[in-house]
C-alpha cells in the first residue's frame, strides 16, 4: 500500500480509511469501472429495444463490442484495466470468480436474454456459448501486443469492422439448428458408416 499511496500521491492512511487493504483497493477497480461498462450497455441495450427500428443482432453486438478503450479514454489508462479483466474471466482462483460473478456476470445476463429475444431458435446453452466466444473475440481485439500484424495483417482499419459480422455470422449458425455437430460426433457417425 506504501508504493500504491507514493504513485496515488494521497496518504497510505487514506487508502487504508477507503479501502481497508489491497484486495480492497483491487475489487474497487473493478467495481467502479465495471459499473461505467454496465450502465452504459444496459442504456444502450434498452435504447436499442425500446426504438422505432426493429432491434438486429448486428446492432446488439455492436453494444457488446464497443471498444471500451475508447469509452474509457477520459476516464483514466484503461489498458491495465483491460488486462485486468482479460486476467480475472480467465482464471480459476476464487477471488477471480467472485469479481466476475459480482461486477460482469449481470451484464452478461442480459447480453445472453437479448440474444434469446433475437433469436428464438438459439437455446439457453448455446447463447450462453455465444455470448462467451463473443467476448473473448472482443478481448482479442481490445489485444494491443501486434500480434495480428505480426501474424501478417497489413489491416489499417479497426478490427471491430470484422468483428460484428464475424460474430453474427456464428452466433446465427447456433441458432439455426438445435444440435451443433461437434467433431467428435462426426467422427463416431462415420465410424458406424
Amino acid at each position: 500500500m506504501r508504493m500504491i499511496s507514493e504513485q496515488a500521491g494521497v496518504t497510505q492512511s487514506l487508502l487504508h480509511y477507503h479501502f481497508a487493504n489491497k484486495e480492497g483497493l483491487y475489487t474497487a477497480v473493478f467495481a467502479r469501472r465495471s459499473a461505467l461498462s454496465s450502465e452504459y450497455r444496459k442504456a444502450k441495450l434498452a435504447q436499442l429495444f425500446n426504438g422505432d427500428k426493429p432491434p438486429t443482432l448486428e446492432k446488439v453486438l455492436e453494444i457488446l463490442v464497443t471498444p471500451l478503450l475508447q469509452f474509457f479514454q477520459k476516464k483514466g489508462n484503461s489498458a491495465f484495466y483491460l488486462q485486468m479483466v482479460a486476467e480475472v474471466t480467465l482464471a480459476t482462483d476464487e477471488r477471480s470468480k467472485r469479481i466476475v460473478s459480482q461486477f460482469h456476470d449481470p451484464s452478461a445476463v442480459e447480453f445472453i436474454a437479448a440474444l434469446r429475444r433475437l433469436l428464438p431458435g438459439i437455446s439457453q446453452e448455446h447463447a450462453v456459448w455465444a455470448y462467451l466466444y463473443a467476448v473473448g473475440a472482443r478481448r482479442q481485439s481490445h489485444a494491443q501486443n501486434g500480434r495480428a500484424a505480426r501474424l501478417g495483417s497489413t489491416r489499417r482499419e479497426s478490427p471491430y469492422a470484422l468483428l460484428v459480422p464475424f460474430l453474427a455470422g456464428g452466433i446465427r449458425a447456433l441458432a439455426h439448428g438445435s444440435e451443433v455437430p461437434t467433431p467428435q460426433s462426426k467422427r463416431e457417425k462415420a465410424a458406424l458408416a
